[in-house]
């Protein structure tokens, strides 16, 4: 694989990197929150407080850490 191409195909894999930190830091404090995640193109990470859309799944931090995980393997 070239240069470019390589450079393509690490810019198109998101690696979550800060919203994975924030569960993994909730996870091992043990915080009891929950979390949305809007996919697509205007991809969107909430932690419930007052804000939740009916509309949206609602996941637990580990949970939530599991599918972007998943997510990101495909």
């Amino acid at each position: 694989m070239d240069m470019k191409n390589y450079i393509i195909n690490t810019m198109n894999k998101k690696t979550y990197k800060t919203i994975k930190w924030v569960l993994k830091q909730q996870i091992e404090s043990a915080i009891k929150t929950l979390w949305t995640w809007k996919k697509g193109k205007n991809e969107n990470f909430t932690c419930i407080y007052e804000n939740y859309n009916d509309d949206l799944p609602i996941y637990t931090p580990s949970q939530l850490l599991k599918e972007i995980e998943d997510a990101n393997t495909k």
